[in-house]
């Protein structure tokens, strides 16, 4: 068996740790893949311009799925091949409800995070994404105004303990319904996107526009916003710090983010080993 043509790589959890450091052993192997002539995509839930640098450390100049699947970027030139965004209304009704229960609440439109707010959980989020953010006087008129750039809101993400994350999870989803779909990306990060925006969405919108098929794709990541990759793909991977979601998904569990996990995942493939 060929290795597969496209392979989607998630970053936090998977290919990187709280170091934010790829690990020698991961950068290698992408490189041999890269070499046998399969293409190599970050797919992750930070911003275009948080993930690029990863890409280009990597030496990756193709396709990037960003911000969960709500677009793809090309990373060689920064061309945005594909958005959905989250409907407008849809989006002001998760903002206040989560505004409401308590959550720190992150609107993203286009390649841009906009706060109204920096308290202790912001920071810590800037430090992890590396990103500045754009502040604003109040977050909610971004909603019920003109909102800025020139596509509607990427997502909503709300950040609090993992257990408050967890509760109100279903609750929000109940909600809002069919008009969102309503996820825990981190342990203690709660996201809101399109019903469309999904790493597996944007992992076949790509399968499509490569002329792939099932078994020339192949996904690896480790939480439960990876799910829908593994499903798009012949062949997944979830790295042994996977949550159970993700491992339950996955057709087989490798080695942890900080033991080569994604080495041993891109071995398989090349070795024909992989569950497909």
């Amino acid at each position: 068996m060929r290795p597969p043509a496209l392979i989607a790589v998630d970053l936090d959890g998977t290919l990187i740790g709280p170091s934010l450091a790829v690990d020698q052993c991961d950068r290698d192997a992408i490189a041999q893949a890269v070499a046998r002539g399969s293409t190599i995509c970050l797919a992750t839930g930070r911003l275009f311009g948080a993930a690029r640098p990863f890409a280009a450390e990597l030496g990756l100049r193709g396709p990037m799925i960003v911000l969960n699947g709500a677009a793809i970027y090309d990373a060689a030139s920064g061309a945005r091949l594909t958005a959905t965004p989250l409907a407008a209304a849809t989006a002001l009704l998760a903002y206040d409800a989560l505004k409401a229960d308590g959550f720190h609440l992150q609107l993203y439109y286009g390649d841009q995070l906009y706060l109204d707010e920096l308290d202790e959980r912001a920071r810590h989020y800037l430090e992890l994404s590396r990103v500045e953010p754009v502040m604003v006087e109040d977050l909610r008129r971004l909603l019920t105004d003109s909102p800025p750039g020139d596509i509607g809101p990427m997502k909503v993400l709300a950040i609090g303990a993992p257990s408050h994350v967890d509760s109100f999870i279903p609750r929000l989803a109940d909600a809002l319904g069919d008009a969102a779909l309503v996820f825990k990306s981190q342990r203690n990060f709660l996201e809101v996107t399109d019903p469309a925006a999904t790493k597996g969405h944007g992992l076949e919108w790509l399968a499509k526009s490569m002329g792939l098929g099932l078994d020339d794709l192949a996904a690896i990541g480790d939480s439960d916003n990876d799910v829908s990759m593994f499903e798009a793909a012949g062949h997944s991977f979830a790295v042994a710090n996977s949550t159970p979601a993700a491992r339950a998904a996955a057709q087989r569990v490798v080695a942890a983010q900080d033991k080569c996990g994604v080495a041993e995942a891109l071995q398989l493939l090349a070795n024909g080993q992989a569950v497909g």
